[in-house]
């Protein structure tokens, strides 16, 4: 081997093993020089051998661990559709929201409830909640985009068959590279009460997203609004001078039961990734449940009487006993055992047709 070609293999060997983990250079580094030095014996020269060989940068791709992309190809579309369907929901609900802060503040404060004061107060609400909007769908793209890349990047495993690592023998050929993939890594069919329907997961998704958005830009929407004289009167259900404290939390429960879905509609059926994640998912949204609804201060102390006073003579007979006898622990406990109730249904569920439909080779 001529000091030319020598030189021509040293740059080739240098741009590949450059773009690899440091503790596979030195490996590589030995293995492309037995490789190229066994080529050169059928090659009329060392060109022709790199010829073969290819770009180094794509060559080296073939030993690369880590993916040169956020969102591969593999869930882009899925990601695609996903992103447009939660941008959509979040621009109306926060334009909407906006819009009806801006009435109820327009109302509060000019006392006029003629079409023209209503309708210029939805204009500046809707104009005033612009900032929110802009941070709401960053917040919302990011969020979305970082869980993709955590299923992307197997932080969050799929049920999918694990390909073999490349070998530099193997790359011996016509082209001086092999196809990785053949039939053994197609997965069976799922049983067709195995899959899990889409349309129920985006419903789903729709909600959470919203009641993330209510929580976080207009808590007051959860309110009992009535009209005093040129005014309004709003009686908030939540205790807003805690919300601080408890919004946190609120959100993170709903955070994982988004993410949830979000690898539901991934898998696309029943399988034990999908039921390891319901469970986990579960349990620790039944203990931020369980924090927010019996630990914290969620409901306004001062809302049964509050209504009661409001609604004065007028309050129906059944309200009224409903009003004194509200107890705030009282509406956690109820509300806590109904979501603990659903929760389970749901694990339950999950867990029976994981076993009783998923393939056992998926």
């Amino acid at each position: 081997m001529s000091d030319r070609e020598r030189e021509l293999m040293e740059r080739y060997i240098y741009q590949v093993v450059r773009r690899l983990p440091r503790e596979q250079r030195r490996e590589m580094s030995l293995e492309l020089q037995e490789l190229i030095g066994d080529m050169r014996e059928t090659e009329p020269s060392m060109e022709a051998v790199l010829t073969r060989l290819g770009d180094p940068a794509v060559f080296a791709r073939q030993y690369q661990d880590g993916r040169h992309y956020l969102i591969g190809p593999e869930y882009y579309d899925t990601y695609g559709w996903f992103v447009k369907i939660v941008l959509i929901c979040t621009v109306v609900t926060v334009l909407v929201v906006s819009g009806l802060e801006g009435v109820r503040e327009g109302l509060m404060l000019s006392g006029v409830n003629g079409a023209e004061s209503v309708f210029l107060s939805a204009v500046y609400g809707i104009g005033g909640g612009l900032a929110n909007l802009a941070s709401a769908c960053i917040g919302v793209f990011g969020g979305i985009t970082l869980l993709f890349a955590a299923i992307e990047r197997g932080l969050v495993k799929v049920d999918r068959k694990k390909e073999k690592q490349w070998n530099v023998r193997e790359l011996e050929g016509a082209s001086g590279r092999k196809t990785l993939w053949t039939p053994d890594y197609l997965s069976p069919v799922p049983n067709k009460k195995a899959v899990i329907s889409r349309g129920d997961s985006i419903v789903s998704i729709v909600f959470l997203v919203i009641f993330c958005i209510l929580l976080i830009f207009a808590p007051r929407f959860f309110s009992a609004v009535f009209p005093e004289g040129q005014a309004t009167v709003v009686i908030p259900v939540f205790n807003l001078e805690q919300w601080n404290r408890i919004l946190p939390f609120f959100l993170l429960s709903l955070l994982i039961g988004l993410g949830d879905e979000i690898f539901r509609l991934v898998a696309g059926h029943y399988c034990k990734p999908v039921m390891i994640s319901s469970l986990v998912c579960g349990c620790l949204q039944l203990v931020l449940a369980f924090l927010v609804l019996k630990v914290f201060p969620l409901w306004n102390p001062d809302f049964a009487v509050q209504l009661q006073v409001q609604l004065g003579d007028q309050i129906p007979p059944a309200l009224a006993g409903f009003l004194a006898r509200w107890n705030g622990d009282t509406v956690s406990s109820i509300l806590f055992a109904f979501l603990a109730v659903l929760t389970l249904i749901e694990m339950g569920v999950t867990v029976y047709k994981t076993l009783r439909y998923s393939s056992k080779n998926a």
